[in-house]
C-alpha cells in the first residue's frame, strides 16, 4: 500500500498523494481539467457527431462557464429523482439478473445504467437493457485514447435515436444548443443524459465490485451504507484524477510550472484523509467540481449490493439436486476419482473426457497467476475461475486453501458466492503458510459457518498432518484441546507416522462433528494409515493420488471414497509443454495424439 508523500515529479508530471494537497488542487481554479481534443469538424460548426461531439458537449471535459452550465444541467436532471426508489429498483433488477445466472461484473455494470435510464427517460419507450448495452460501448471510449471511437460512434447514434423520443427529455431543453445530428435541438439535454449514464456505468460498477469483496454476513441497509463508505475510503473505484496547471503554483513545498500535468493518486490520498465526518471522499470530487450524482450513485450501488447479499443468503437452494448428486458420488460402488483443473479449457477437456465432476488445483490457479500457492493470495483468481467454470457441463468443487485469511463468517460468504456460480463443494485446509496447522477450534468454527450459510455445500475438510509432516498447531498458546498430545516426536526431527495419524484422526473427527461432509488427508501413503483413517472419522475419506504408491483399485479396497489428482495434471501439462518445446528445438519427435487447434476451439465454444 503506497504511503502519502509530498508532491513528487515523475515522468514529466506531478503526482499528488497527500489528502490535503489533493483537496487544495481540486479547490484551486488554477488547476484545470484537461479538455478533450476537438473532433474533426469542430463543435462550433454545429455538425460534429459521434464521440468527438459528446466529449465537447459534456461538462466532464470542460472548464469555466461551459463546465458550470453543464453541471447545472446535470443537477437539474438528477434533482427530481428519488434515491430510495432508485435503490429499490436496482435491488429488484439486480436480483432478477443474479437469479438468472448473470455474473456480478455484468450486473454491476448494467443494472445502475438501466435503472437510471428508466428514471431519466423511461417515457422514451426504449428497453433499459439495450440502453445499458449501448452505454457500455460508449463508456469504453469515453475518455480519449481508452478505446476505438468507431464502435462507440455507432452506439451513440443508436442511443440518440432511442432517447430523443422521450417527451421528458425533449421538454427539459437543458444545455447548449449543440446538434447531433443537425436538426436535433434537444442535443444539449441528450449530451447531459448520456454523460450521466456513462458515469453510472464504470464508476458505479467499480464501487459495487470493490464493496462486494468486503460484503460479509447478512447486512441490513444501514450496514450496506457503512460498507460503501468504508469502500470509498479504503478501496475507491476512481484511481486517478488529472489536472493541468494554468499558471505557476506552489503546492506542498513544490513549485508547479504552468502547463504541467498533475495527477492525483486518489486511493492513497483518500486513505490519508483525517478520520472525521467532514473528510470528503475524493471519488465524488471536491472543491470546485463536486460530483452532482453522488447520492444517486450510492443509492444504485446500495441496491445492487443488497441483491448480492440476498443472492448469497439463498445460494444453493435452487441447486439441491446438484449438491445431492455430488454427495452421492462419495457413496457409490467405486471411489470418486476427481481430476483437478486450473483453467476453463482444462476443466472443459476433463468434462468432455467423461468426468462427471472436477475440482480445482490451488497450485495450478496460483501458478497461472504468477503467485505462490497456499499463502492466501489467490482469492480473486479462484472466484474468477469458479465463475468461468459455471459453463462447464459437470459438477465443480473448488479448493479455497485455508479460506484466504478470512474469518469464519467471511469464508462462509465466499462459499455462498461460489455456490451462486453453481459450485457444489469446497476444500478447506488446516495447513498454514508457516508450515504449522490451524487451531482445531478455528477450523471447526469455519466448517460450521459454511454449513450454516450453504447447507448443501460438500465441505471437504483437509487435515495436513501428513502433507506438512507436522502435528504443530499455529497457535500453541491456545486452548489445550487445540494442542497435539503426542510424546513420540524426537527433538529436531519430524513427528512419527503414528503421531501424524493420531493427529489426523483427532482433527478429522472434530471436523466431521462440526459438519464436514468428508475428510481429506493428502500425503498419506501407508495402507495401515489409510485403513485407520477410513474407519476413524465417520465420513468419506479423500486421499491424494500418489503415482508411485497408489492405484485406484488398491485405494478402493482400503475403503477410500474420493481420490484427488491435486496438482498432478497441471504439473504433467507443464512438463509436457517443456518436453514438446525441447523436442521442437532439438529436432526430436513430438508426442502424438495432441488435441488439434479446432478441438480446443470447440471446447471453448461448447
Amino acid at each position: 500500500m503506497t504511503a502519502a508523500t509530498s508532491p513528487r515529479f515523475e515522468g514529466g508530471q506531478w503526482v499528488i498523494s497527500r489528502y490535503a494537497d489533493a483537496c487544495a488542487v481540486l479547490s484551486d481554479d488554477r488547476f484545470a481539467v484537461p479538455e478533450a481534443p476537438p473532433g474533426e469538424t469542430g463543435i462550433e460548426s454545429g455538425i460534429e457527431s459521434g464521440m468527438g461531439w459528446l466529449r465537447g458537449a459534456v461538462s466532464r471535459f470542460a472548464n469555466g462557464r461551459r463546465h458550470a452550465e453543464g453541471r447545472r444541467a446535470a443537477v437539474a436532471a438528477l434533482t427530481p429523482l428519488e434515491p430510495v426508489r432508485l435503490r429499490e429498483a436496482a435491488r429488484g433488477r439486480a436480483g432478477t439478473a443474479l437469479r438468472g445466472g448473470a455474473p456480478l461484473d455484468a450486473v454491476a455494470r448494467r443494472v445502475p445504467v438501466a435503472v437510471l435510464a428508466d428514471a431519466l427517460c423511461g417515457d422514451s419507450g426504449s428497453d433499459p437493457d439495450e440502453v445499458a448495452d449501448l452505454v457500455g460501448v460508449i463508456a469504453d471510449a469515453y475518455f480519449p485514447g481508452t478505446g476505438p471511437d468507431a464502435p462507440a460512434d455507432g452506439a451513440l447514434e443508436r442511443l440518440a435515436d432511442l432517447l430523443c423520443s422521450s417527451p421528458s427529455l425533449r421538454s427539459r431543453g437543458l444545455g447548449a444548443p449543440l446538434r447531433l445530428p443537425p436538426g436535433r435541438s434537444e442535443a444539449g439535454t441528450l449530451a447531459t443524459t448520456v454523460m450521466l449514464l456513462v458515469q453510472a456505468c464504470d464508476s458505479t460498477a467499480g464501487l459495487i465490485r470493490n464493496a462486494a469483496r468486503r460484503l460479509t454476513g447478512r447486512p441490513d441497509p444501514a450496514a450496506i451504507d457503512e460498507l460503501l463508505e468504508e469502500t470509498l475510503r479504503l478501496d475507491p473505484p476512481l484511481k486517478a484524477m488529472r489536472r493541468v496547471a494554468t499558471e505557476r503554483v506552489t503546492l506542498g513545498g513544490a513549485v508547479i510550472e504552468a502547463g504541467t500535468a498533475v495527477v492525483l493518486d486518489v486511493p492513497t490520498a483518500t486513505r490519508d484523509a483525517p478520520a472525521s465526518p467532514g473528510a470528503a471522499h475524493l471519488t465524488f470530487g471536491h472543491g470546485l467540481r463536486p460530483c452532482p450524482g453522488d447520492r444517486i450513485a450510492l443509492s444504485l450501488a446500495a441496491g445492487v449490493l443488497e441483491a448480492v447479499a440476498d443472492a448469497r443468503r439463498t445460494a444453493g437452494r435452487p441447486g439441491e439436486r446438484a449438491f445431492a448428486a455430488f454427495r452421492e458420488m462419495h457413496h457409490g460402488p467405486a471411489p470418486l476419482v476427481l481430476p483437478n483443473a486450473w483453467d476453463y479449457a482444462s476443466a472443459a477437456a476433463l468434462a468432455r473426457a467423461g468426468f462427471a465432476a472436477v475440482g480445482t488445483t490451488s497450485l495450478g490457479v496460483a501458478a497461472v497467476a504468477g503467485k505462490p500457492d497456499g499463502e492466501g493470495a489467490t482469492r480473486d483468481e479462484t472466484v474468477a475461475l469458479a465463475r468461468r467454470l459455471a459453463r462447464v457441463p459437470c459438477l465443480v468443487s473448488v479448493d479455497i486453501e485455508g479460506g484466504f485469511g478470512g474469518t469464519p463468517s467471511q469464508v462462509a460468504d465466499l462459499a455462498a458466492e461460489l455456490a451462486a456460480f453453481g459450485v457444489v463443494g469446497v476444500n478447506l485446509e488446516d495447513g498454514r503458510p508457516d508450515g504449522r496447522l490451524a487451531p482445531v477450534a478455528v477450523m471447526r468454527e469455519t466448517v460450521a459457518a459454511i454449513k450454516e450459510r450453504v447447507p448443501g455445500m460438500f465441505v471437504n475438510a483437509r487435515a495436513d498432518t501428513f502433507w506438512l509432516a507436522t502435528t504443530s498447531t499455529g497457535d500453541e498458546a491456545g486452548a489445550a484441546e487445540d494442542r497435539p498430545r503426542h510424546g513420540d516426536q524426537v527433538a529436531g526431527e519430524g513427528p512419527s507416522g503414528a503421531a501424524m495419524l493420531d493427529e489426523a484422526l483427532r482433527r478429522g473427527r472434530a471436523y466431521a462433528e462440526a459438519g464436514a461432509d468428508g475428510v481429506f488427508v493428502p500425503g498419506v501413503a501407508e495402507a495401515e494409515h489409510i485403513r485407520a483413517l477410513v474407519g476413524g472419522t465417520g465420513v468419506p475419506l479423500n486421499v491424494l493420488f500418489l503415482p508411485a504408491r497408489h492405484t485406484v483399485a488398491g485405494l478402493a479396497e482400503l475403503g477410500v471414497r474420493r481420490i484427488s489428482c491435486g496438482s498432478l495434471l497441471y504439473r504433467a501439462a507443464l512438463g509436457a509443454a517443456v518436453t514438446t518445446a525441447l523436442a521442437v528445438a532439438e529436432g526430436g519427435p513430438v508426442a502424438a495424439g495432441l488435441p488439434g487447434y479446432a478441438e480446443v476451439q470447440a471446447l471453448l465454444n461448447e
